[in-house]
Order: C-alpha cells, then sequence, then structure tokens
C-alpha cells in the first residue's frame, strides 16, 4: 500500500513539474531567439539591400536579430521551397518578389504564396521602358519607328519569362508594336547591352538606370506603375501617355503556413510599424527604393488577382 501511495505521490510530481515546465514553455514571448529570414536572390543586389535594409528596422521593433540568408536558384524557388519546409514557428521569414507567381505559372516548382502566411509588402520595383536619348528621344519617335520596321527592333529583358519580359510584352500590345526580344543574365548586362548599342531598348527596374536617367544620356519613355515615382516625378506613367500598363515588380515578407496566429500578428505589427518609420523611408527613397505597403489581406488578394494576368501573358509569349 505504502508503495502505492509512493507511485502515486511521484507520478503527481512528475505531472506537476512537466506542467510547470510546458507552462513555462508556453509563456515564452516570441521572438525569444534570433530570426532567419530567407532571400532566395543573391548577394548584394537591388533586393537583397532592399531586403537587409527593412529588416534592420524590423529588428528594431521586435528586438531581436534578424539573419538575412541568401539561398539562390530557380528563379528564387530554392529558397522559398527550403522557406516552405521549415518550421511554422515564426523563426523562418522569407522574402518574396513577383518571380514567385511566373514560377507557379510555368509550373517550375512545388511551390505556390498560398503555402505561406502573408505578412505585408514593403517596396515596389517600378518598370521603365528605357532607349538611349540620342536614338529615340521621345515614346512617340520610338512607335513610330518600330511600326514602321516591325520586329527590327531589339529589346533586352532579364531573361525569358521574367516580370520585364511580361512587362515589356503588355507594354508592346498596347502600343501595337512588334519587337525581337533578347534575354541576359541580369540587370547590368542589359544595361552594358544599351550602352552599347547591341540593342535598342531596355525594359528594366527603374533604380538600375536611375544614373543614366539622370545625366540625360537614356529616356524613360514610361513607368509601368498606377503614379508617378518619386525618384523621376517628370516621368509619366504609361497610362498617362494613353496605355493602359501597369506592371512592375515588388517585395514582401510571409511565413510558413502554420505559423501561430500570435505570432504572425506580432510580425504583422513590427513590420508595419518598420515601415512607418520615417528614417526606414528616407533611407528607402535615398537608396532608389520605393516604398509600397499592403496589408498581409490585400497582399493575397492582390497575388490571386495578379496570378491570372501573369498566367495570361505566359501564354501569349508561349512559355506557359
Amino acid at each position: 500500500m505504502k508503495q502505492m501511495k509512493r507511485g502515486l505521490l511521484f507520478a503527481v510530481t512528475v505531472m506537476i513539474a512537466l506542467s510547470i515546465v510546458g507552462c513555462g514553455q508556453k509563456q515564452a514571448e516570441y521572438p525569444s531567439k534570433d530570426i532567419e529570414l530567407v532571400i532566395p536572390w543573391s548577394a548584394g543586389g537591388g533586393t537583397d539591400v532592399a531586403t537587409r535594409l527593412y529588416a534592420s528596422y524590423i529588428e528594431k521593433e521586435l528586438n531581436a536579430t534578424i539573419n538575412a540568408v541568401n539561398i539562390t536558384g530557380g528563379s528564387g524557388t530554392v529558397g522559398l521551397t527550403q522557406a516552405k519546409a521549415a518550421d511554422p514557428d515564426g523563426y523562418t521569414v522569407a522574402l518574396f518578389t513577383f518571380d514567385v507567381l511566373t514560377s507557379e505559372a510555368l509550373g517550375l516548382a512545388d511551390l505556390s504564396f498560398k503555402d505561406f502566411e502573408l505578412i505585408s509588402t514593403f517596396s515596389i520595383q517600378p518598370t521603365v521602358y528605357v532607349a538611349m536619348t540620342e536614338r529615340f528621344p521621345t515614346l512617340d519617335d520610338y512607335v513610330a519607328y518600330a511600326k514602321d520596321h516591325p520586329g527590327e527592333l531589339r529589346v533586352a529583358t532579364n531573361g525569358d519569362g521574367s516580370v520585364w519580359h511580361q512587362a515589356g510584352a503588355v507594354a508592346n500590345r498596347e502600343m501595337g508594336i512588334e519587337v525581337t526580344y533578347v534575354p541576359y543574365d541580369g540587370s547590368n548586362e542589359e544595361v552594358a547591352a544599351l550602352l552599347g548599342g547591341h540593342v535598342d531598348a531596355i525594359i528594366i527596374s527603374s533604380g538600375t538606370v536611375l544614373e543614366y536617367l539622370r545625366d540625360g544620356s537614356m529616356t524613360a519613355f514610361g513607368v509601368m506603375t498606377s503614379d508617378r515615382i518619386a525618384q523621376m516625378p517628370d516621368v509619366p506613367t504609361f497610362e498617362e501617355l494613353g496605355y493602359d500598363v501597369i506592371y512592375s515588380s515588388w517585395r514582401g515578407l510571409g511565413v510558413p503556413k502554420g505559423t501561430p496566429e500570435d505570432v504572425v500578428d506580432k510580425l504583422k505589427e513590427a513590420c508595419k510599424a518598420a515601415f512607418d518609420n520615417e528614417e526606414f523611408q528616407e533611407a528607402a527613397v535615398k537608396g532608389g527604393i520605393d516604398p509600397w505597403y499592403l496589408t498581409s489581406e490585400e497582399f493575397y488578394t492582390f497575388l490571386e488577382e495578379s496570378y491570372g494576368s501573369v498566367e495570361a501573358v505566359l501564354k501569349d509569349l508561349g512559355l506557359a
């Protein structure tokens, strides 16, 4: 009988101890350790720089260290696939760009933005259509030449099916012109090709060519956003020019599906506060980064609506 009582007492003691440990674990506030931020693009590029800048302000809001890790390959799918498989505990955050839509539409990986809890966006990458000023000082000059010489103009894009290839297809269709697309491996190669006279125009992120636009050697015909951008206030949108073209990339954050709601909410609050920080806003604009914020709900709706357009454009290009 005494042995039974001792056994029962021991069992109760163990249960109380486990309960205390469990309560302690539940009460541990997020974040209680470093957070890993997966950037599925190479270090040193515009997206990497913009994301690390934003993360430095999120760190202040969370009072935690965010370690940015570049995991490249597969047009962003390698890094996002690893992030998707991570424990849904809030300690793995992933960067998203327009390419997640392209990858899904092309079936490059078993991956979708729907595999994640979206947090918010933090910047937009305005797309511009650019030519050397000496050759084509205005869009009217460019369009007139293109219509007189169908298919002759060579236009550089950042790879087949990329956001800029898609944007160019939409813009050229709206303008009623035919061109020949020339894919390059990166923005720097595109710029070099235009400067060297190997192509007649490029479709690219505005920040990449800002210095050439400011010194007048290159002309941006228009920007493919709904509003003019701060870095180039004199460049009209394509809509202002009479063409229905809004097609640019963006940057946003998310965490794996299944992440606890309270953790997701804390990340949302921290990301919004970081975005609203005046120092971040000033640093972003100074660095050629256009701040652009959508809530998680707005972000999700935006991606759902955008996906259909991406799929249609890729089909028109014969890629999907």
